[in-house]
């Protein structure tokens, strides 16, 4: 769980389930920072969202990580763990990064 603060827009904000997508180099380093990937649990049918089911990951429902909302954000906002994704759910999350960047 991540707090994110008041939203501004469209971003999301407030309390809510994240996925770490930052590598442990930057997530142990000194700058006290993670990159990560907010989940909401609406679908949109978008091309930037990926599904993730309840169980391993501490979700209690289908909910989905918006890709298009990744950000950078202090460890002090860092609530609880809920669980852990999958490495199919990080490659889509990647891929996902490569089509909102068009690499």
């Amino acid at each position: 769980m991540v707090d994110f603060g008041e939203p501004i827009g469209h971003e999301q904000g407030l309390r809510r389930p994240a996925v770490v997508v930052s590598a442990d180099r930057l997530n142990r380093s000194r700058a006290g920072l993670s990159i990560v990937v907010p989940v909401t649990r609406t679908r949109r049918g978008l091309p930037s969202h990926v599904e993730l089911a309840p169980g391993g990951t501490g979700l209690h429902q289908t909910s989905f990580a918006k890709v298009e909302d990744v950000k950078s954000v202090s460890q002090q906002r860092f609530a609880r763990r809920l669980g852990v994704v999958g490495p199919d759910h990080l490659l889509r999350m990647t891929e996902a990064l490569k089509f909102l960047l068009d690499m």
